[in-house]
């Protein structure tokens, strides 16, 4: 019951006779009491030197369980089975955003994520996984060449993806882009959009300006900040220069996966990365080019989450490596 109280002088009486009380037995030397800190945002660094072979093959019997047990850590759960039932329920429609371009998403991956969510109830053949204007469903479609879904687009030039899900999941892979510094949670979500260019001409969404600062608004569009439950960062084989292009030179198996819900702080922690490879290459400072501004920009100016380090719970888990974090 809510019900408003109003103060009669009976309790305004008892309320200063109490005060008095307080000073006489000392209070007056009390200290107030810290402000309480806001919970940090975690994100988790799970990495496994066999979840790649020597021809940088994904390990089908080693991804999976990386999944969940780097899930497990981020959710604090006993079990697996929790940790999933933690974001996703029975009547969940779930859809994965993941990456076609250039750099895709491993199939492994997104059936390995489609598992994961199946356990906490959710019929596995009703899961999408989509990008741009194509997409498939259930396990037999994690790859990218059996898509045979054309989602479109509504009036305001967001995918029929994203309204059509009750709960998203992001997946994309961890890369240098060449027009905003870092492809990695917040970039990913360019491809759930249409009528954009690198221009900012007559567009949806003016997003590709002063090197992609503005990125952020897609992850600020209602039905996708509402929805997203989850980030999956591939970071099996990532790319620290030259993206979205592919250049095997800057591809090196940091058999990794990064997992969060806050999009800042997930970029945040792909960021040291990134970083920490170019400079293992270089043997000193080699700054990601163009700075990533999108980052900084999303936590202050969208509230997406925290770009603070000192705000963030970094939980490495497994091989470690030239983690970088």
């Amino acid at each position: 019951m809510n019900e408003k109280r109003e103060l009669t002088r009976r309790d305004f009486v008892r309320g200063t006779a109490c005060a008095g009380m307080g000073i006489t037995l000392g209070m007056a030397h009390a200290t107030a009491a810290p402000a309480r800190q806001p919970a940090k945002s975690r994100v988790v660094v799970i990495r496994d030197a066999k979840a790649l072979d020597d021809k940088s093959k994904v390990q089908t019997e080693v991804l999976p369980r990386m999944l969940d047990d780097g899930l497990k850590a981020f959710a604090g759960t006993a079990s697996t089975q929790e940790a999933w039932k933690r974001y996703f329920q029975p009547e969940d429609k779930v859809t994965i955003k993941s990456n076609v371009m250039f750099a895709p998403t491993p199939p492994e991956l997104v059936r390995a994520i489609m598992e994961g969510i199946a356990t906490a109830g959710v019929a596995i053949d009703t899961i999408r996984v989509w990008d741009r204007n194509w997409g498939g469903k259930g396990p037999d479609q994690a790859d990218p060449r059996t898509w045979d879904w054309r989602p479109g687009f509504d009036a305001n030039s967001v995918s029929n993806a994203v309204h059509e899900a009750t709960a998203l999941v992001n997946v994309p892979r961890l890369m240098n882009h060449l027009l905003v510094g870092l492809g990695a949670a917040l970039k990913n979500w360019a491809g759930a959009v249409t009528n954009i260019n690198v221009r900012d001409k007559d567009v949806a969404f003016a997003i590709h300006g002063d090197s992609g600062a503005e990125m952020g608004m897609l992850n600020a569009i209602p039905a996708i900040r509402k929805k997203c439950r989850l980030i999956v960062v591939e970071a099996l084989r990532p790319l620290c220069h030259g993206g979205p292009y592919v250049n095997p030179r800057y591809v090196w198996p940091y058999k990794g996966l990064v997992i969060g819900t806050d999009p800042v702080a997930v970029d945040s922690v792909c960021l040291k990365i990134l970083q920490g490879r170019r400079d293992q290459i270089r043997g000193g400072s080699w700054p990601l080019s163009p700075p990533p501004k999108h980052v900084a920009i999303a936590d202050t100016k969208y509230k997406l989450g925290t770009a603070d380090m000192s705000k963030i719970e970094i939980v490495r888990l497994g091989w470690e490596e030239d983690a970088f974090v």
